[in-house]
């Protein structure tokens, strides 16, 4: 991992299943997808619990998602070594990034920007003071 600041980073070791593989032999793209939600849930658990939102109305909804493949993931490969951080926060909207490494080498990066929607009215709103404050505890800038 390099040097930069990575506010609210978590990690988890992700177990390659065969279900996760394709016909080419590599980790099909749909299951970053999944383990982008994985490492999401992850994050919100140790940083800011789901329980915590829904008791104030809150809901996180993610907006886009960008994966990058550097280099494929195999069967063989076993394990990969997860990790997403909250790169930046702004008044509405957060932004993650997340690595994928088989030993010491990236195969993909991943970005995600989300806001968070009022869950009576499905309207964005402002991001948690709690989370913008945990961010800026941790090195993140806004």
């Amino acid at each position: 991992m390099s040097d930069d600041p990575k506010p609210l980073l978590v990690a988890l070791p992700i177990r390659i299943k065969t279900y996760d593989i394709d016909w080419v032999g590599h980790v099909n793209n749909i299951v970053y997808v999944r383990w982008l939600e994985d490492l999401r849930l992850h994050l919100l658990d140790v940083h800011f619990p789901l329980e915590a939102l829904r008791s104030e109305g809150v809901a996180p909804i993610i907006v886009t998602t960008n994966i990058h493949y550097r280099q494929g993931i195999a069967l063989s490969d076993h394990e990969v070594d997860a990790s997403m951080w909250i790169s930046k926060i702004g008044l509405a909207a957060f932004h993650l990034s997340a690595e994928f490494r088989v030993g010491e080498d990236l195969r993909c990066t991943a970005t995600q920007r989300g806001t968070f929607v009022d869950h009576a009215k499905m309207k964005p709103m402002r991001v948690p003071d709690a989370l913008v404050e945990a961010f800026a505890a941790q090195g993140g800038a806004t």
